[in-house]
């Protein structure tokens, strides 16, 4: 498995954790946004580990 998918998984995990971490989660635009974003960054990530099929 390739690195770099791990590299961006962490840095969609840091997407949804950091309203919380940084301080802004009373803004409840952002949090849902940065929760569907680092969800749906995840999803993808995790997609690309499959192997095309033949």
């Amino acid at each position: 498995m390739p690195w770099n998918h791990w590299v961006i998984i962490a840095i969609a995990v840091w997407l949804i954790i950091s309203p919380w971490l940084l301080g802004f989660s009373m803004l409840n635009l952002a949090v849902w946004n940065n929760i569907l974003a680092g969800g749906l960054v995840i999803v993808m990530a995790l997609w690309n580990f499959v192997p095309p099929e033949e």
